[in-house]
């Protein structure tokens, strides 16, 4: 098997792996961040701020019931709308994990801070900008700081899962 396969099969891996471990820290960071800075009823309800009590309003599922109403002109159900945010999530994670080896096989610089500067980096090209452009999550400066605590910290739980699986496969592998 060439490096290239070899690169892309460990990136599969590692964005599954990071985006499991991220999706294991979302509720007790969520609940970290709500004692700490307790927000309004009414933060809890903007697209993306809860993804405990509102998971069928965290972007993936927005986005999920956009395409769906688009391509059907039918409402996706609530079953479906939650399937298809893990699908979303464990997707996107995964290409994320391939370019994360792929730029890291070619620059060690990427892994900076143990993978940590990657996480801050995903954040910043998803929920950080992109994401609220797309009218997906409300603006970055409309969400609760019990958000940021959770969701910013997320991000950088699964930079440095990816970076720590990465180097558990290499060392495999």
């Amino acid at each position: 098997m060439n490096t290239l396969t070899q690169n892309i099969l460990k990136g599969i891996a590692v964005g599954l792996i990071a985006s499991f471990i991220k999706s294991l820290a979302e509720p007790p960071l969520q609940k970290l961040g709500e004692k700490l800075f307790p927000p309004e009823p009414y933060e809890l309800k903007l697209r993306g701020a809860d993804v405990t009590g509102h998971p069928q309003n965290m972007p993936p599922a927005v986005l999920s019931k956009k395409v769906y109403f688009g391509t059907t002109h039918k409402e996706l159900s609530e079953d479906d709308t939650l399937m298809s945010m893990k699908i979303i999530h464990y997707a996107l994670g995964t290409v994320i994990g391939v370019s994360y080896v792929l730029l890291v096989s070619r620059n060690r610089r990427f892994k900076m801070g143990e993978g940590l500067a990657a996480g801050v980096a995903v954040w910043a090209l998803t929920h950080g900008s992109t994401v609220p452009m797309l009218g997906l999550q409300a603006k970055v400066s409309e969400m609760p700081a019990s958000w940021w605590v959770w969701e910013f910290g997320s991000h950088v739980i699964f930079g440095v899962g990816m970076e720590q699986s990465r180097k558990v496969l290499n060392a495999v592998f």
